[in-house]
């Protein structure tokens, strides 16, 4: 199996997600670039040492995954194969009507966040928001009060992003933060905190959502092209949200308006323009966090629009204690009890995936191409317990489409 000795390595063979964390450890040496393709994709500026690209394969998604292993935050824990560790799983969402209304889901995420910030409890949010200059597509947001974590466009931000890219500014700031973005850059965040103390000391929680994957820009600029409009015109664009699941919108700068619904987008999974690294991945469902959020759509896809219903999955101790905190301050709702098997129901894909991937994995080293490490994921224990059909099948099918 090749060995990955540069970040073109990772890039070229389809494993980088464009997280930034490479960036933020390189400095100026790296930059975030978009490609033809419509990934953010790390650029050397200058040769980065060989010192640095060690630092970086130790913690980069494309590199390596780990799932969390028993310890005192995870210590008396419910344990699914597919799930991991959990404690509680409920029904839940924002008690700000406008909260819930306006997020992607029921508001879950952005209700935590309020709370994290109006109970000082954190000084800042670290997460990811519409470029206000190029509303397709995304920056790095610092939230200091309610007015900046809901004055931007945060909801389900489905284009690339690179979220981890100022994670060594915000260390440097000596503050305290709580992070919201994805299940690859959650565990991105605790394979930095084994060889930079600061994470612990000043990352104080991590949150996520359960992650379908996300879009290459080139699909959402498909979109807006049907309406005939071009992303130097637009003034607003969103991916859902002002219900559930809400509806695309874009606006433009002479405030043309134009929508169509959630599954026009989501609804036909052949027309996805999903990374490679997603349909490899590991772990797309929070396992390093503290506390994931996720859809409730009973079969995996909405039926029609409703109020906004996330269900919560606590997977430490202080996930379980800061939730039941912000239910107490009256920051969030906690609804009817699930079951693992409800989540299942809700996020069907999330348990094929999980199943297939370690045969995934396998049709890459078959084809002498390197693939992620993964650690404590348990997803070769899955591929054992699978029909030997179903794997020679991803299997083959991942080399089919990385080439001969």
């Amino acid at each position: 199996m090749i060995k990955i000795s540069s970040l073109d390595d990772i890039v070229k063979n389809g494993l980088c997600i464009g997280c930034g964390l490479c960036k933020s450890i390189a400095g100026n040496s790296l930059q975030m670039e978009m490609s033809d393709k419509g990934n953010l994709e790390p650029k050397e500026l200058k040769p980065i040492s060989d010192e640095t690209l060690e630092e970086i394969k130790k913690v980069c998604p494309g590199v390596i995954a780990e799932g969390p292993v028993q310890n005192k935050e995870n210590e008396g824990s419910k344990h699914d194969d597919i799930w991991g560790y959990y404690y509680d799983l409920f029904y839940s969402w924002s008690l700000d009507p406008k909260i819930r209304f306006q997020s992607s889901t029921g508001g879950l995420l952005n209700g935590l966040s309020l709370y994290l910030l109006e109970k000082n409890k954190v000084d800042f949010i670290m997460h990811t928001a519409g470029d206000k200059d190029n509303p397709m597509q995304n920056v790095v947001k610092y939230s200091y009060n309610r007015e900046d974590l809901l004055n931007c466009e945060s909801r389900s931000r489905y284009g690339p992003s690179s979220p981890l890219s100022e994670f060594h500014k915000a260390l440097d700031k000596k503050q305290t933060f709580a992070f919201v973005g994805k299940p690859c850059d959650a565990g991105a965040i605790r394979l930095l905190s084994k060889s930079d103390k600061r994470v612990d000391q000043y990352c104080k929680y991590i949150f996520t959502l359960v992650c379908g994957g996300f879009q290459e820009l080139t699909k959402s600029q498909e979109f807006i092209e049907s309406f005939n409009v071009k992303e130097q015109e637009l003034k607003e664009f969103r991916y859902r949200g002002f219900g559930n699941p809400g509806r695309m919108y874009i606006k433009t700068k002479d405030n043309r308006e134009f929508d169509k619904d959630y599954n026009s987008f989501w609804g036909d999974e052949s027309n996805w323009k999903v990374p490679f690294r997603c349909k490899i991945c590991p772990d797309a469902i929070g396992e390093s966090a503290d506390i994931a959020a996720l859809d409730t759509w009973r079969g995996g896809s909405p039926k029609g629009e409703d109020e906004g219903f996330n269900a919560v999955i606590t997977r430490t101790k202080k996930g379980i204690e800061i939730f039941n905190q912000a239910v107490k301050e009256g920051y969030i709702h906690k609804g009817d009890k699930l079951t693992i098997e409800d989540i299942k129901d809700f996020q069907p894909h999330q348990t094929s995936k999980k199943k297939a991937v370690f045969a995934r994995h396998l049709g890459m080293k078959n084809k002498n191409l390197p693939t992620i490490e993964t650690k404590n994921l348990r997803i070769e224990e899955l591929y054992k317990m699978n029909d030997d059909e179903f794997n020679k099948q991803q299997q083959e099918g991942v080399a089919k489409r990385v080439g001969n």
